[in-house]
């Protein structure tokens, strides 16, 4: 009799033991998965972070750049004006020596004399000339240093290696929770299956694609803000080139030949392009950026739910 009710006390003594065994089990798995987890978040955080603050500074090119695009343009259209006076001025033989001796004292004074009145208007349209030559060489210097801090803060962060393992762990202990929880099948038997059952529900594996997708943004951001750079470091030395005194001086000015006319031209016109050129570069920069801070805040909301579920 006394084996009997030994060998009932052992079955029904069973299930407790395993129940017990499997709860103490679900703890630790509960409490690595924690460990593991934990930090995601913040890891991605900081990435958003580093999006925002590029965003700015992108953001500040851009706009450095369309003011360099604009000052060219009104540069552009003063310096029109400057031709037709300077035309008007040769036309009436005032800018060679040879075309003032060769006229009679009637001629210079109808000729030369009212035109050389026209002078001092020359004088006042090229330094509001310079003046505007002057802004888009300072501005497209600036988007040099905008282009070129946004590439080494893309470049810094473009390795998020670190990350992906840490996600990789995270989401083979999330897939050991969902193993795991089928060994319970009665909420009265072990406490733990809520919290698995909790675990299971709501910690999606984080998708290591989309981080990779971080990586490639950041590298665009670089490639493109490099790209910038050199740009802005072309469109500044030309910029000044443009607006030297060999252009902007009345002297020089109204002695130029008809090769140094077309040299402005081209000067100009070159470093206007490489204004417009810039305004696209930051504009492509930023939009990369912007998508950055969408995707690592979908991520970061991921993963904060997952976490607060394991606390």
């Amino acid at each position: 009799m006394k084996f009997l009710m030994g060998i009932l006390f052992a079955l029904f003594a069973m299930p407790i033991a395993y129940a017990d065994d499997a709860s103490n089990s679900a703890a630790e798995l509960v409490n690595a998965t924690r460990l593991t987890c934990s930090g995601i978040s913040d890891e991605i955080s900081q990435v958003s972070k580093i999006s925002k603050v590029n965003t700015a500074v992108t953001a500040t090119g851009t706009v450095a750049s369309g003011g360099a695009l604009a000052a060219g343009i009104a540069k552009s259209r003063e310096d029109k004006e400057i031709e037709q006076l300077v035309k008007q001025i040769c036309d009436a033989g005032g800018c060679t020596p040879e075309g003032v001796k060769a006229m009679s004292l009637e001629n210079f004074f109808n000729n030369v004399m009212g035109p050389m009145a026209q002078i001092a208007e020359l004088q006042k349209k090229l330094e509001r000339s310079k003046k505007l030559g002057n802004w888009r060489t300072g501005l497209m210097a600036g988007t040099i240093g905008t282009n070129l801090a946004s590439a080494i803060i893309s470049g810094i962060n473009a390795d998020q290696s670190d990350l992906i393992q840490h996600i990789e762990a995270c989401n083979t202990m999330i897939e050991s929770v969902k193993n795991f929880s089928g060994k319970f099948t009665d909420n009265d038997i072990n406490p733990m299956e809520k919290k698995l059952y909790d675990i299971k529900t709501w910690c999606s594996p984080i998708n290591t694609r989309d981080v990779e997708k971080i990586e490639k943004r950041m590298k665009g951001v670089m490639g493109t803000s490099i790209a910038g750079v050199v740009i802005g470091g072309v469109g500044t030395a030309t910029s000044a080139a443009a607006n030297s005194d060999k252009y902007m001086n009345v002297n020089n000015k109204l002695a130029l030949s008809e090769e140094d006319k077309q040299k402005e031209k081209r000067l100009n016109r070159t470093a206007n392009v490489m204004a417009g050129a810039n305004v696209a570069t930051g504009l492509v920069e930023t939009g990369l950026n912007i998508s950055l801070i969408k995707l690592t805040k979908y991520l970061m909301t991921t993963a904060e739910q997952c976490e607060n579920i394991l606390q």
